[in-house]
């Protein structure tokens, strides 16, 4: 990992301002997210000095959630965290779509 990223990291992620560790970013060494946070990428920042992530930050905490605690998205919102997690590589992120809880449940 690069020194030059702090240990928290201030994000930007489409206009939602997230904070979280290096350590939950990089988690997952295959990751897209652990290629941007380890310097062999460029990141871009925003005016205010947060590392800028241009998806929908609403979809995103949920990212960060699996990262943090391994937790899965709610059913509604499975299939854009599904995208998600392969945009960004995490393919132990597999969330069940929401058909697929429907007939688990019913």
């Amino acid at each position: 990992m690069s020194s030059s990223f702090p240990a928290v990291i201030d994000l930007n992620v489409g206009g939602r301002h997230l904070t979280t560790s290096l350590s939950t970013l990089t988690k997952y060494p295959d990751s897209m997210l652990a290629a941007m946070f380890s310097g062999r990428h460029p990141v871009a920042k925003d005016q205010d000095g947060r590392y800028f992530i241009d998806v929908d930050g609403d979809v995103f905490v949920h990212i960060l959630n699996f990262l943090r605690f391994g937790k899965m998205p709610p059913p509604e919102r499975a299939q854009d965290v599904n995208e998600y997690a392969e945009y960004f590589g995490i393919q132990e992120l597999k969330a069940p779509v929401t058909e697929d809880f429907e007939k688990v449940l019913y």
